[in-house]
């Protein structure tokens, strides 16, 4: 009898098993047989009849196809990493005015009256364009577009003509079957999965062994594993698109998990904030993602656990991630948004995410809130079956949640409407700064700066330390630096070096201890905005 054609469902449904057991290997040789079927997976997808194959599009699995159009940021990155794996899909673009602006700009004048006449479609002219150059029309375009000058030029013009494209995962390193950053050692789950920590807190304080900063080489791997884990999921994020291969941590912290720290390229950074994002990854597989943002002792930041891995650890896993924050840069405290627990997001709402925090030790900020989720933890304690209904997840997803560790200080909050605020008081200070356009007097700010804090010179500074210096001038000039004390004013001149140095990460720990520029800025934000 001929054999059985599986179906796409049943095809899934495995591929989601192996990746798992990749992962989560119960032994070194249930690792090693995953990893063979799925370096394989390509051909249990083209096995299938048409359409169950076609059933797999956009689920990221080996063998089969996403269709999206991407960012331009992601585009460029896949451009660089994934050549001859992606086309535009002409199908799906029924009006390309806006692609042919784009175009327009590639033109060199001898072409304009074939382009421009009508005697060509769009798809046509780029057919005949690329007529002896290798690669796909995605390729073709993308390298056109290389010139770092001009990035921000063609980015906006990508992002309009929104160009839809087809990425083949046949053959691909980047598939969810074959997206791994290599680890020289497995550890197995001999003995599960591990339960939530008891003591959340005491955990997230323990020491970590060790932090490794990467070589650029491996930071660029890592990067493009968490790129790829995002963009065949139909995702994307601030912290990969612009992430920094020369600040790329990574901390084992124990059975083959660790957290890699992605700070931003120089130029992409915040003037304030320290922003970062992280990779979980066990045996190497990426199994989730978030990013952050630390500003002062504290980090707001959240976590995503890829659906083939729901059924791991979750709770254990963000423990984990907030030890090697606070491992790294000293934070005391840890902000969620209502976002992540269900704040005009009905998935996390409907999960309960709420008492995933809850159960972590974060809490309401707003009293009244504080107090529900008190009354409704009990409820959950006197009859195990008890669910919180929607309405009332709802209503304790209406303010953030704070996670505040053993030494932190109420006054050490730093209310981010007040990031907000800061920016506000910078406009203020530019206004009033002199000078016949906005550079000039972002450059008398700057000067006023470093002239209060006994900075004769920038000469020695690098210039992504000038330009970082130059950007979050008008913020510490909210701050009269002039008034401090002498050793708050030399600490203050070693946090600005640190934050267009190569580490953002020491910046984010100097700024955890800078009590002064604390304590100076809450008061300016404070009379700015009483509420």
């Amino acid at each position: 009898m001929p054999a059985v054609r599986q179906s796409a469902g049943q095809v899934r449904r495995q591929h989601a098993r192996l990746c798992f057991e990749r992962a989560f290997p119960r032994s070194a040789a249930q690792h090693r047989a995953a990893r063979s079927r799925l370096a394989t997976f390509d051909d249990e997808v083209a096995a299938l009849a048409g359409a169950q194959r076609h059933k797999l599009l956009d689920s990221g699995i080996a063998g089969t196809c996403i269709d999206y159009g991407f960012s331009f940021e992601v585009a460029r990155w896949l451009a660089r990493r994934c050549r001859g794996e992606l086309t535009i899909n002409w199908r799906a673009i029924h009006d390309t005015s806006r692609l042919d602006e784009l175009l327009s700009h590639l033109l060199q004048p001898a072409e304009d009256e074939y382009f421009d006449g009508g005697y060509v479609s769009t798809r046509e002219w780029i057919d005949t364009a690329r007529a002896g150059c290798e690669g796909t029309d995605f390729d073709w375009l993308m390298a056109q577009l290389r010139d770092k000058r001009l990035r921000s030029f063609w980015s906006q013009l990508y992002e309009a003509a929104d160009v839809p494209l087809i990425w083949n995962l046949t053959g691909s390193k980047y598939s969810k079957s074959g997206n791994v950053f290599a680890r020289e050692q497995i550890r197995a789950r001999d003995s599960g999965m591990r339960k939530r920590p008891r003591f959340a807190k005491k955990e997230i304080q323990r020491p970590l062994g060790s932090i490794a900063r990467l070589s650029a080489r491996d930071g660029a791997a890592l990067i493009d594993v968490a790129m790829a884990s995002l963009a065949v999921r139909h995702r994307e994020t601030f912290h990969f698109n612009y992430a920094n291969a020369n600040e790329v941590y990574l901390a084992d912290v124990g059975k083959g998990v660790a957290i890699a720290v992605f700070g931003l390229l120089p130029e992409s950074r915040f003037p304030l904030e320290c922003t970062m994002g992280y990779l979980i990854l066990s045996n190497g597989v990426p199994i989730g993602y978030g990013g952050s943002s630390i500003v002062f002792r504290q980090v707001n930041t959240g976590i995503n656990i890829f659906d083939e891995y729901r059924g791991s650890e979750a709770s254990y896993l963000w423990v984990q991630v907030m030890r090697v924050y606070h491992a790294l840069v000293g934070c005391t405290r840890f902000i969620a948004n209502p976002y992540q627990f269900g704040g005009d997001n009905s998935e996390a709402l409907k999960s309960g995410a709420f008492w995933f925090y809850y159960r972590l030790g974060y809490r309401p900020v707003l009293p009244a809130i504080r107090k529900l989720a008190a009354r409704e933890a009990a409820r959950i304690h006197r009859k195990r079956d008890y669910r919180s209904d929607i309405k009332t997840l709802r209503k304790l997803a209406s303010c953030d949640m704070h996670l505040s560790l053993p030494g932190a200080r109420r006054g050490d909050l730093f209310d981010e409407r007040w990031i907000e605020t800061s920016s506000m008081l910078a406009t203020e200070i530019l206004g009033a700064a002199g000078g016949k356009t906005r550079t000039a007097a972002a450059d008398n700010v700057a000067a006023n700066v470093a002239r209060s804090l006994g900075l004769r010179t920038l000469h020695r500074w690098t210039a992504p330390e000038r330009r970082a210096f130059r950007n979050i001038a008008p913020i510490v000039a909210a701050a009269d630096p002039g008034s401090w004390p002498s050793d708050a004013k030399r600490a203050m001149r070693e946090l600005l070096r640190a934050k267009g140095s190569d580490s953002e990460a020491r910046y984010a720990k100097l700024l955890c201890g800078h009590d002064e520029f604390l304590k100076s800025l809450k008061s300016a934000c404070r009379r700015a905005d009483p509420e």
